[in-house]
Formats: C-alpha cells, structure tokens, sequence
C-alpha cells in the first residue's frame, strides 16, 4: 500500500512539472528555460551518481530498477524544472534581494527532499544529512545560473535571431 502512495506521488510530480512548464515558462524566455533544464540534468546526474556511488544516498523505488539507482523523476524533471524556473523569475534587484530568492529556492527544496526522505522511501540518506542536500542543491542551482548567465550574457544575438523570424 505504501509502494501506491509513493507511485502516485512520482506521477503527481509528473503532472505538475509538466502543467508548470506549460503555464508558467513564457514564450519570450522559453529557450532561457531549456537550456537551464538541460544543464541542471547533466550537472545534477553527475553529482547524483556520486552520491549513489559513495553509498550516501539510496532510492529504494526507481522507475528504472535495472537501468540506474537513481530516481529519474527528482534528477530528470523536478530540479531541473525548478532550476529553470529559478533562473527564469531570477529578481534583477539588489544583491541582497537576489540572495534571499536563492536562499528561498535552495530552502524549499531541500525541504521537500528531506520531507521525502523522513516520511516516504523515495529518498533514503544513508551516510548523509538533509542539511548537506542545501549544499548540493546549491553546487547545481549555482552551476547552472552561471554558464546560463555566461551563454545569454550578449543579449543582442538572441533578439536579433527572433526578429529574423
């Protein structure tokens, strides 16, 4: 009954990753988003794996049993999602408001990571403590806002390719 619990909440996260995407990823900074998505897939598969590797976390259900131990929900669509939609809404104000909306980011997630981990058995940390998650969330969230940064960094390229159009 538990593994039904957890399945249908593997399928929510689906769901509501994708309705997200669909509502709330404009038009205009779509290709902002993707990019965003596709490099927090490749950075947080590398640092997932070794977590997996040096045995300090543990996914006991896996889409995938035979393929990877590793959830391919959590490390293929809800960080990079959220990942995307953080560097998407990123605030332009001062430095102290941009802190606070990465704190926020870093803080959710971490929440809900150690939520899945203290009440369902989708997260397991075996040698590992919710409180290194915010560090490992931050390493992703980082590395993706600054090769984004550093590849939209000439904006005039990307307008004067969609006036092309």
């Amino acid at each position: 009954m538990a593994m039904d619990m957890e399945r249908n909440l593997l399928l929510l996260v689906w769901f509501v990753c994708i309705t997200t995407i669909y509502f709330l990823v404009p038009r205009a900074k779509a290709h902002e988003f993707v990019l965003c998505f596709l490099v927090c897939q490749a950075v947080g598969w590398i640092v997932d794996v070794l977590l997996v590797q040096f045995d300090l976390v543990a996914y006991p259900l896996r889409e995938f049993p035979t393929a990877s131990d590793l959830n391919i929900t959590f490390k293929v669509l809800w960080t990079p999602v959220a990942s995307g939609l953080y560097y998407i809404y990123r605030p332009r104000a001062n430095k102290l408001t941009k802190c606070f909306y990465f704190a926020a980011w870093i803080s959710l997630l971490t929440l809900i990571d150690g939520m899945l981990a203290a009440k369902t058995e989708l997260v397991v940390y075996v040698h590992f403590h919710w409180s290194l998650m915010a560090i490992v969330y931050s390493i992703i969230f980082l590395s993706v806002r600054g090769l984004a940064s550093w590849f939209f960094r000439d904006r005039k390229v990307f307008r004067e390719e969609a006036n092309e159009r």
